[in-house]
């Protein structure tokens, strides 16, 4: 395959993801929060170090935010601008200080 067409598919997938993520972004805390918080506040848990720095890829809606330790520095990416701005929201709104940025990217570009 060549890297042009692989360009190409890339962003057509980047598409279609962010299309997906944009129609889940009103509804995802209320179908994932309960299910899957269990592992959310175990990755956070073990991942939260005092004056530690964590990148959270995919952070979505940034529901696993407000689970790491205060001491703990988060920059949060994701594909998704409605996604990002629910985790925005949650930052502003759960005063997490710790949280120094949150990055539209495509996470394949780190």
């Amino acid at each position: 395959m060549t890297s042009q067409r692989a360009e190409t598919l890339a962003s057509i997938d980047n598409a279609n993801v962010e299309e997906a993520y944009a129609r889940w972004a009103p509804v995802y805390d209320l179908v994932f929060a309960a299910i899957m918080k269990p592992g959310r506040k175990a990755a956070a848990a073990a991942a939260s170090r005092d004056n530690g720095r964590v990148l959270d890829v995919g952070v979505g809606t940034g529901l696993e935010l407000p689970m790491f330790s205060r001491t703990t520095r988060l920059v949060g990416v994701d594909l998704s601008e409605p996604m990002l701005k629910r985790a925005q929201d949650r930052v502003t709104n759960e005063r997490l200080d710790n949280v120094e940025g949150l990055i539209k990217m495509d996470a394949m570009n780190l």
